[in-house]
């Protein structure tokens, strides 16, 4: 036995303090998040070059297991593997350096998710798209998300998972409390409308049924 803790444990937390989300949107998403502690899970995670999907992966494993990339250059160029307890990662290159780069790369993200396990079923269970917090030109990360993932999907589009990253960068770095390692309140209110805006866009490009579930990822930045 082991007292590790698990990161949908943090993940959980963000959730039930989302004021944002409905009770029942919390209980689906936190069922699915234990469900996710007991069962072998393929996630593919994915985002706009610098939007921190390296950082993030080493924070889930607490040490540097990925390269951070420097400057404009991305340290991945092709999805690679990652395993995590019960978890195996697949980070995949971030959009955004060049038109020749990125229909490779979105190339290679499709091909993933058309990718079949060895009992013939989706390889992919979940989609993780990373915004940067500190970011007001997300164009990149909505293409992605809606030219690139929705479209190829399936008809389970509740795969996608959207958290935006870096939240101690957003508002140039203001109302970060570092002692805590936690946002103020001016700051939790602009991720909230930051959220609430992401989703709603989302929802209109796409004129989708169901609601994106979006979280602050403010752990892992």
């Amino acid at each position: 036995m082991t007292n590790e803790k698990h990161f949908t444990d943090e993940l959980a937390n963000e959730i039930q303090a989302d004021p944002s989300l409905s009770d029942e949107a919390k209980t689906q998403v936190l069922f699915n998040l234990q469900k996710l502690k007991k069962t072998k899970v393929n996630m593919l995670i994915t985002g706009a070059t610098g939007c921190g999907k390296s950082s993030t992966i080493n924070a889930l494993f607490g040490y540097e297991k990925a390269k951070v990339g420097q400057g404009a250059s991305p340290e991945t160029m092709d999805i690679q593997k990652f395993e995590y307890n019960n978890i195996i990662l697949w980070d995949s290159p971030g959009l955004g350096d060049g038109k020749e780069a990125d229909i490779r790369h979105s190339k290679n993200i499709i091909d993933k998710l058309y990718e079949k396990n060895s009992d013939g079923e989706m390889l992919i269970d979940l989609v993780l798209v990373l915004l940067e917090g500190g970011s007001r030109d997300l164009g990149t990360s909505f293409e992605l998300i809606n030219q690139v993932i929705i479209p190829n999907l399936g008809e389970d589009k509740k795969r996608l998972l959207v958290a935006i990253n870096q939240a101690d960068m957003a508002m140039k770095g203001r109302y970060w409390n570092h002692a805590e390692n936690f946002p103020e309140p001016e700051l939790v209110k602009f991720l909230d409308e930051k959220v609430t805006s992401t989703r709603n866009r989302i929802k209109c490009y796409q004129r989708l049924n169901f609601d994106p579930f979006l979280t602050k990822n403010i752990v892992f930045n």
